[in-house]
């Protein structure tokens, strides 16, 4: 780095706008290799995302089974009076087979024997005659009933064939359910990337230190980005802290990219004499995509990727996210760029954040760069759409601002004479 009074004044790299950045993360996501693996359908599949469609090997359900609890019967046999000869139950199957005015006690999920072709519900039917034990012995159905009724037959709701879930859905409880429902013993799935966050500065110290000399500062970075990417069914890990010098940095980053496939650092992409991270990515052979972004927090953010020689036979791409110190802004891009990134390689068909409206609790300031203000939501009321109220002061070195968001409001830059988004009107938000 050049001496303080050598240094450059302005940034050299121009701050493009947030829709370019975003189309460049997206095209990075396509270009790095989605690797993928089997595994296990238990609990640890949860928060993965298919990477093959699982197909039914067998009809759901496989035989005709009642949808109610009642009496299977003859459906039009023009007999109302029905003898009762026996019980189909969940797990506990009639084996014999029904004839015109006779009926069989039977429960939701109750095979439907032989002969029936109607199962009719218990609350239209009386009790015509039962045994001194209170088992019945006849019914009389007091409406009509037609074929069909109340029964669902083998393969009504999934076929042998069928796509039980697809590729690229992410497995939740619903998916983890189906499976189990199908017997699948295991699927393939894309294999999450490796996530390094490592925290820059000088100023920084162990977040235990008891005593902060002054100057210095705990490191809040590190594991709150870390938690954020765990938040969201990302396995990062904690790369630790390094130094600003501009060896430290570039060896701490030399032995993250032998492992990981994306590293998110915080500091020094700024303008500050010990702002060296730019210029440690160009010494790596790595290409900067974009060094600044017009939006507010987190005008530094920069993106670099290259060709890395892993633990493989061949190099493959990498991307660093190197974001701001301040912790508001980290947080905020890591919401914005790495997370979407991950999703991708990780397979999601919709890596971004879903967007809504909701209406502001509070007039809000506009400015020259569109603006991610934290917020939380409170319940509709009597209103069209969520109301939005603001997390306190919005300036980026305020960790406070983060706490209890839920959206962060995309305010567009202040333009016609438009200084404020004014309370009770409506603007887009991202759902975090």
């Amino acid at each position: 780095m050049p001496p303080p009074a050598h240094r450059d004044r302005q940034s050299k790299y121009t701050a493009i706008p947030m829709e370019e950045a975003e189309e460049i993360m997206t095209n990075l996501g396509k270009q790095m290799y989605h690797k993928f693996e089997v595994v296990d359908v238990d609990l640890n599949l949860l928060g993965k995302v298919a990477g093959e469609n699982a197909i039914s090997q067998e009809n759901y359900p496989r035989t005709r089974v009642s949808t109610k609890d009642g009496y299977a019967v003859v459906a039009n046999d023009g007999t109302k009076d029905k003898a009762v000869i026996g019980v189909s139950l969940a797990g506990s199957v009639y084996n014999g087979v029904l004839q015109p005015g006779q009926c069989v006690r039977i429960s939701t999920g109750g095979v439907v024997p032989e002969g029936a072709s109607a199962v009719v519900m218990v609350e239209h039917t009386i009790c015509t005659k039962s045994n001194d034990e209170g088992e019945e012995l006849e019914i009389q159905i007091k409406d009509h009933v037609s074929d069909g009724t109340n029964i669902r037959e083998p393969g009504s709701e999934t076929r042998k064939g069928d796509t039980i879930v697809r590729c690229g859905a992410k497995i939740g409880s619903a998916e983890f359910g189906i499976l189990n429902a199908f017997g699948i013993k295991n699927i393939m799935v894309y294999k999450k990337p490796f996530v390094t966050v490592i925290s820059t500065g000088n100023e920084l110290v162990n977040p235990d230190c008891e005593e902060v000399p002054v100057g210095m500062i705990r490191d809040s970075n590190g594991p709150q980005l870390v938690a954020l990417f765990k938040e969201y069914g990302i396995d990062a890990i904690a790369g630790g802290r390094v130094s600003d010098d501009f060896e430290c940095i570039k060896e701490k980053l030399s032995e993250s990219l032998k492992q990981s496939d994306v590293i998110v650092t915080s500091g020094g992409v700024s303008m500050g004499e010990k702002d060296n991270l730019k210029e440690v990515l160009l010494s790596l052979g790595m290409t900067i995509h974009f060094g600044r972004v017009m939006m507010k927090p987190g005008l530094p953010c920069t993106v670099a990727s290259g060709q890395i020689q892993g633990d493989g036979p061949l190099p493959t791409l990498k991307i660093v996210l190197a974001l701001p110190g301040n912790p508001a802004s980290a947080w905020v891009c890591t919401q914005l760029f790495a997370i979407p990134l991950v999703r991708t390689l990780s397979g999601y068909v919709k890596p971004r954040h879903t967007q809504i409206r909701v209406r502001l609790a509070e007039d809000i300031k506009l400015g020259d760069r569109p603006e991610y203000v934290r917020a939380y939501l409170e319940d509709l009321g009597d209103k069209q759409c969520p109301v939005a109220h603001i997390t306190g002061n919005q300036i980026s070195s305020n960790i406070g601002s983060l706490v209890g968001a839920e959206v962060l409001l995309m305010l567009p830059v202040k333009r016609d004479g438009k200084e404020y988004m004014c309370n009770d009107e409506t603007v887009k938000a991202m759902v975090l």
